[in-house]
């Protein structure tokens, strides 16, 4: 028996796709948010997911992105729902990876329909099958004709690659945050994404045998294994699933880098602001990441909720590099946000206060 994972914060339409599921005898599992949805993804190992786009604190597009991040749930399909046929949303999702969309309120022949193709493909491409997760990967690398791997302690601001630079390695992030920018002829430099905990880095100028196309930095202190290129490459090569799962990475990544220089191009500053600190809390101080990614904690009998971040930690000239505009802008926006009781503001940490309404601020 198959089984179905839904997530989805309203119980009403929750428990009508499971009721509608399970009378075509699949096995259901609910999720009430995205970080349980997560949690279950993870344990369950279910054959397909149906996730809600707009949920309180974790969005589908956050639950997506930390499952694609995963080996061992990167390949499971996955499908959207959503109230409305937005075009924004359904190029986000398919960027992101996602392998269809279904509109509330959701008719049973097109749920049970869409269930039914995605289920054959994913047996046809061996598409749900178990990845290796990366402890796996990195002792079958290691033993693979005796090629070692080096861990190794990184400091705050250590250069791994510099833009321009062959690639000679993977870099494979144990702990810590990297960020990834690029600089123009005046120095003026612009982070096109960052990468946490169970991240790779430098990978599309290693799979393409090109140049690497921006440069990355250490921005907390960080273990980080290093793979060689020609090892690396040989092995992925041999292994033809592990090569399948790097490539579609590859291809995520790319689309996500596409998407930030559109809406850099585009949006407004305090749009940006608000995607900018919405992508700093998924990729590092996301609930459903802080037993993998972060040791900080809330403080003392203060308890985290699903609409209110960790406090979240990045200099003045990172915020600028990450919205792409400067220092006094980011910081007049920001204050904005906070007498909109959006977040609050305390020297350099930053805490989200209401993440539904930056959210849909940021579409």
């Amino acid at each position: 028996m198959k089984t179905i994972l839904v997530i989805e914060d309203k119980q009403e339409v929750r428990e009508n796709i499971a009721e509608m599921l399970q009378m075509a005898r699949y096995h259901v599992v609910q999720a009430i948010d995205g970080r349980q949805g997560v949690e279950f993804a993870r344990s369950a190992r279910p054959d397909l997911i149906l996730c809600d786009i707009l949920m309180p604190g974790l969005d589908g597009y956050g639950v997506l992105h930390i499952l694609t991040k995963d080996p061992a749930t990167a390949r499971i399909p996955f499908i959207f729902l959503t109230a409305k046929v937005d075009p924004a949303h359904v190029r986000n999702g398919m960027n992101l990876g996602a392998d269809d969309y279904l509109t509330k309120p959701i008719d049973d022949i097109d749920l049970l329909a869409a269930v039914e193709l995605r289920l054959k493909k994913a047996e046809q491409t061996g598409q749900g099958v178990d990845q290796p997760g990366l402890s796996d990967f990195l002792d079958a690398f290691r033993h693979a004709d005796g090629i070692p791997y080096s861990s190794l302690r990184y400091t705050k601001k250590q250069v791994l690659f510099t833009e321009g630079d062959a690639p000679i390695n993977l870099f494979y992030i144990r702990s810590g945050q990297v960020k990834h920018f690029k600089t123009d002829a005046s120095g003026n430099a612009f982070i096109t994404t960052l990468s946490g905990e169970g991240d790779f880095v430098g990978l599309p100028g290693l799979i393409l045998s090109n140049p690497h196309g921006e440069s990355a930095e250490v921005l907390l202190d960080a273990e980080i294994c290093t793979l060689p290129k020609a090892e690396f490459l040989a092995f992925v090569a041999n292994h033809l699933d592990i090569g399948a799962y790097f490539m579609r990475l590859l291809a995520i990544e790319l689309n996500q880098r596409d998407e930030r220089l559109l809406k850099l191009a585009y949006q407004p500053v305090r749009k940006r602001v608000a995607e900018a600190l919405l992508l700093v809390h998924r990729t590092f101080y996301s609930v459903a990441h802080e037993s993998k990614r972060m040791p900080t904690k809330l403080p003392p009998n203060e308890p985290s909720s699903g609409n209110r971040s960790l406090s979240m930690t990045l200099s003045r000239e990172n915020w600028s590099q990450l919205v792409g505009a400067s220092s006094e802008t980011v910081i007049r926006v920001l204050s904005d946000l906070r007498a909109e009781e959006m977040l609050e503001l305390s020297g350099s940490q930053i805490t989200l206060l209401d993440i539904d309404r930056l959210t849909r601020l940021k579409h």
